[in-house]
């Protein structure tokens, strides 16, 4: 823990990193809080994350920040293995959806017609499909079709790398020269899962060689909170007995869609009582990026 010193050892650990951790951006405003963690406190913030949290308060601070548009996130790290989950309610906007910037190309020329279609230029640097099919655009600098120009955006169908349709241009002016098409992108909205359902249909994010092994990871996270219930600890570090418990506690859940990896349950509960400050600042990072959204 970067913000503590030996001479903070037996204090509580919020107040102890407040100092150090305010220091860091003198305009935000830290404060720390050592009562519980009820409904009142959490209905203040846009915001809620969770640590280092046992599940049953994760399910219901989850349910309970669901309920009122609150976005929740669980963050996580034992030994190597790291877990975050995000939830931001079932109206939240995604004001960018794509990465990159937004295509624009240069018109070469635009057909009187119906469908009326657009050449774009090759430009340099530039493979494959400058749009896709359904993209919206818009125009602008169009010499003689100015029709278009300032227009709502058009939705377009992609003929080839550098030819759209645009709909009907049959009433417009005739196109001299010039001009600017932009893709233009419009907010998207999605709905998130509340904990409690995500838990009973786990969507892990892992390429096809990964899956099992994540899996098998999401599986062992649950027996390592089941554990903590029945023991009242974590399992002690390479703890043959402890291992084996968590092993059952697993197999005992039957949520696996792949076979169990029993290799990775072990390994995970044999180091899963440890703290590692790299594995918790790449979770950290992750989790403050998931915040700022």
């Amino acid at each position: 823990q970067f913000l503590l010193r030996e001479s903070d050892v037996g204090q509580n650990r919020a107040e102890a990193s407040r100092q150090a951790l305010a220091e860091l951006n003198p305009c935000v405003v830290v404060e720390a809080h050592t009562g519980e963690l009820s409904e009142a406190f959490l209905a203040s913030f846009q915001v809620v994350v969770l640590t280092e949290s046992p599940l049953e308060e994760q399910l219901c601070v989850g349910d309970f920040c669901h309920a009122r548009g609150i976005c929740f996130i669980v963050a996580d790290a034992k030994g190597l293995v790291g877990q975050l989950f995000c939830d931001f309610g079932e109206h939240f906007v995604i004001d960018d959806p794509a990465e990159g910037d937004p295509v624009c190309a240069t018109v070469q020329h635009i057909s009187q017609g119906n469908p009326g279609v657009v050449t774009c230029l090759e430009t340099e640097g530039s493979h494959g499909h400058l749009f896709s099919d359904g993209d919206l655009v818009t125009f602008s600098g169009v010499e003689g079709m100015t029709e278009l120009n300032g227009q709502e955006p058009v939705s377009v169908r992609v003929l080839d790398a550098f030819r759209l349709e645009i709909g009907d241009t049959s009433s417009f002016s005739p196109y001299r020269s010039g001009g600017l098409v932009s893709q233009v992108r419009r907010p998207l909205e999605c709905s998130h899962k509340p904990l409690c359902q995500a838990l009973e249909e786990p969507k892990i994010e892992a390429n096809s060689e990964e899956l099992p092994r994540s899996r098998s990871l999401h599986a062992a996270f649950q027996a390592l909170h089941a554990f903590h219930r029945e023991q009242g600890r974590l399992p002690r570090p390479r703890a043959p007995a402890d291992t084996e418990r968590v092993l059952e506690l697993a197999r005992s859940l039957g949520t696996q869609q792949d076979p169990l990896d029993e290799d990775i349950v072990r390994a995970f509960a044999s180091v899963s009582a440890g703290d590692l400050c790299p594995v918790a600042a790449v979770v950290g990072a992750l989790a403050a990026q998931e915040v700022l959204k």
